[in-house]
């Protein structure tokens, strides 16, 4: 869930260059410490050091990482990570001083340093970032920052490159404490008030105690395939890059000649990452998806290790590894962090941290540890064993890649269903209407879409249309029961007639077919529901043959299709899928209602999901003018009282988007969709995000081509942001379904009392 309230309009274009400026400054000051960390430490030791200095590296980062998740589980985000970025300008400045006196011991913090602080600053960033932008917004910008970011890193090579020339390699590390420092401001002006943990409404049960990163971890299967494609992917480019940097030395020797190298090599990376992400970022999130995005650095070492066997040396495993960064920098970064946005903020400060570093120390460690295996056990075959071992990691990455789609679904749906009642109601400001939205809500809860808007009133009917004349003397002729109550169904004396209707033996089955032409006529309309409902389990056959009786009059079929919503059959859901097929929209909206209830009480009904995609593109494929007029003139339940929520939602939703959800909930999971719906009609831009985030990734491409301008319509454009306080709107509102369960009857209570 969002920790906070989440910018206006008018004030996301500077959120968007501020994040932008800040993934320039985070990128860039971590390209440039690489290439300053590797030429440093190649020039004063042996490059056969890499190993062990990986596996230490690791150790201290992941110790690192125990200490950041921990505090940053405590302390606001919004002071802890500038605060952390402006620490290790201090260090770096006191390793530059080193240099002039122990410079392998400089070299050995350098790197432990960048190599174990800067995932965990990168992580920060990226951290304040998915809280501050919803996941639909997230999916479209998230790119864009990306590609800032790539682009300060070439900026920052080519500054390495430069100063390596001119000053030597030690001289950049005061540049990277200048950059460290501009990145702790900018860091400070994204996060501004936003990242601050929203007080929760206080609850009759006590809140679970909070849960540690790594319990987060093991009890959400989403978080584990995370951390196993972290663990996997950076396995594979450790195995590679100790080829990469032992041909560089190989073919360059050592010397200032290394850091020019590397700084090159970064910034040749960098463009290209630039360029990928520039172009092809948002295509390939939208047409192939997250999972697609993140296998692309795995895809790209299984590609160029081939190339690397079929040619051996320094070029060919050079491009294996460019090939893995550039992706790794570009679709990778852009599809990971979106896996983030719909996790609920608690666990994900909690875990990001974990995954995004320790799990990926623990991949050099593991890269480390299986290079020193092979120089062990077979050093004359060390290119060729190190390469296919870094392939086959990487097959399997992608085999994790492709189980990490269902779980983002999943994990939105639980975003969904976590913030159900998080409404911003910048509209209603008294007290009153709050209180009847709340037990609106909660009434509601378990029926087909929750905050469906209600119909209108019932036009009056003319009954000389469907009634005949009562038979003179009827009275005083000696009748068969059924011929005396079926007389009494065809008179105009609605208190006999309500007296058949309520009898306690109910409709018998020569009654029923007199008794529905009678929902036709006002006066005696609810009560023939009622009767009707109570045998309709009994009588199916011959209400589903007046529903779909095109002859039948509309009166009788609209308010007929309400009478099955107290079924469980089978044949009652197939008779309503028959009545979806009218060619009056009242109808097949109750009929989509009534179908939604059957399945509802009795789960083990079969709907055709084909069918009911079908009904849904002929729904949805009408003109707008047609989509814009539907109406629905009867009450779901005349015995309910009216109240401003149904005008609200009414005049928010209308009729045919809500009968199109409707339909949705019978082959989609329920309640999330519900949530959704629900969600696309609040001021709440980060609850928009999320639902329209989870329908794009529900929907099937064709009907998402249909529906989706009266989806994205929903989100109100150019609205001022309210003046209220949303923690004072929200403080009215129950923070959860069971919540809202605990508190109805009191609601009610007071709502009766007149209090």
């Amino acid at each position: 869930m969002s920790s906070g309230p989440v910018p206006s309009r008018r004030s996301s274009s500077g959120l968007m260059v501020t994040a932008m400026i800040c993934a320039g400054a985070v990128t860039g000051q971590f390209v440039g410490g690489k290439a300053t960390r590797d030429a440093l430490f190649l020039a004063s030791i042996d490059f056969t050091a890499l190993p062990t200095m990986v596996i230490a590296t690791s150790a201290a980062s992941i110790l690192l990482v125990a200490a950041n998740s921990r505090a940053i589980r405590r302390l606001s985000p919004r002071r802890f990570v500038p605060a952390c970025f402006a620490a290790s300008s201090a260090l770096f400045i006191v390793e530059w001083l080193l240099t002039f006196r122990a410079p392998a011991v400089a070299a050995v913090l350098v790197y432990l340093h960048i190599s174990g602080a800067g995932p965990v600053l990168g992580s920060g960033f990226w951290l304040i970032t998915s809280e501050r932008f919803d996941p639909r917004t997230a999916k479209r910008r998230f790119g864009q920052i990306a590609a800032a970011g790539t682009l300060g890193g070439l900026l920052s090579a080519l500054l390495a490159e430069r100063v390596a020339t001119l000053l030597g390699a030690a001289a950049m590390l005061p540049f990277l404490a200048a950059l460290h420092l501009l990145s702790a401001w900018q860091v400070t002006v994204l996060a501004g008030d936003s990242t601050a943990p929203r007080s929760p409404r206080p609850s009759r049960r006590p809140a679970p105690p909070p849960r540690s990163g790594l319990q987060a971890i093991r009890e959400a299967p989403y978080l584990r395939i995370l951390a196993a494609l972290v663990l996997l992917g950076t396995t594979s480019a450790a195995l590679l890059d100790y080829v990469f940097k032992m041909e560089a030395v190989r073919a360059l020797g050592r010397g200032d000649n290394l850091l020019r190298f590397f700084a090159a090599y970064y910034a040749g990376t960098s463009l290209v990452t630039f360029v990928v992400q520039a172009s092809f970022s948002r295509y390939t999130l939208e047409r192939f998806g997250l999972a697609w995005a993140t296998s692309t650095p795995s895809l790209a070492v299984i590609a160029g290790g081939i190339g690397s066997l079929i040619a051996p040396g320094f070029a060919g495993i050079g491009m294996a590894r460019g090939g893995e960064s550039v992706f790794r920098g570009s679709l990778f970064r852009s599809g990971y962090e979106l896996f983030y946005t719909p996790v609920p903020a608690v666990e994900k400060r909690a875990a990001k941290s974990i995954i995004d570093v320790a799990f990926d120390r623990l991949g050099d460690a593991v890269g480390g540890g299986l290079v020193r295996a092979v120089l062990f056990v077979a050093p004359a075959m060390q290119y060729s064993a190190i390469v296919s071992i870094g392939m086959a990691c990487s097959a399997i990455a992608v085999l994790a890649a492709s189980r990490l789609n269902r779980g983002y679904i999943q994990t939105l749906e639980k975003s969904l269903l976590d913030r159900a009642v998080e409404i911003d109601l910048a509209d209603v400001e008294d007290g009153t209407t709050r209180t009847l939205m709340m037990r609106t809500l909660g009434s509601r809860w378990d029926q087909s879409i929750v905050g469906f808007p209600r119909p209108l009133e019932t036009p009056s009917v003319d009954v000389e249309s469907v009634e005949p004349e009562p038979t003179s003397g009827v009275q005083s002729i000696t009748l068969d029961p059924d011929v005396q109550q079926i007389l009494w169904l065809r008179s105009r004396d609605r208190e006999r007639i309500v007296e058949v209707l309520k009898s306690e033996n109910g409709l018998s089955p020569a009654l029923v077919g007199y008794a529905i032409p009678l929902l036709a006529w006002d006066p005696v309309a609810q009560d023939v529901l009622i009767a009707l409902r109570k045998v309709a389990e009994e009588r199916i056959g011959q209400l589903v043959d007046a529903l779909i009786d095109p002859n039948q009059d509309f009166s009788v079929r609209r308010r007929l299709a309400r009478v099955f919503s107290v079924c469980v059959s089978q044949r009652a859901a197939d008779g309503m899928l028959l009545g979806l097929d009218d060619l009056r929209f009242e109808v097949r909206y109750h009929c989509a209602h009534s179908l939604a209830a059957i399945v509802e009480k009795n789960p083990r009904v079969v709907i055709d999901p084909e069918r009911v995609l079908t009904i849904v593109m002929r729904e949805s494929a009408v003109g707008r003018p047609m989509w814009e007029s539907r109406r629905i003139l009867d009450e779901f339940d005349a015995s309910e009282d009216r109240s401003f929520v149904d005008d609200f939602v009414r005049d928010r939703a209308g009729q045919s988007l809500a009968h199109v959800f409707t339909l949705l909930s019978l082959i989609l999971p329920r309640e999330p969709l519900q949530i959704a719906f629900h969600s696309l009609h609040t001021d709440d831009q980060q609850l928009q995000g999320t639902a329209l985030e989870y329908l794009e990734g529900v929907l099937p491409p064709a009907l998402r081509r249909s529906l989706w301008p009266y989806l994205e319509e929903r989100a109100p454009k150019n609205r001022p942001a309210s003046t209220r306080p949303k923690e004072e709107i929200l403080a009215d509102l129950l923070k959860s379904n069971q919540s809202m369960l605990l508190n109805l009857e009191e609601l009610k209570r007071r709502e009766r009392s007149g209090v």
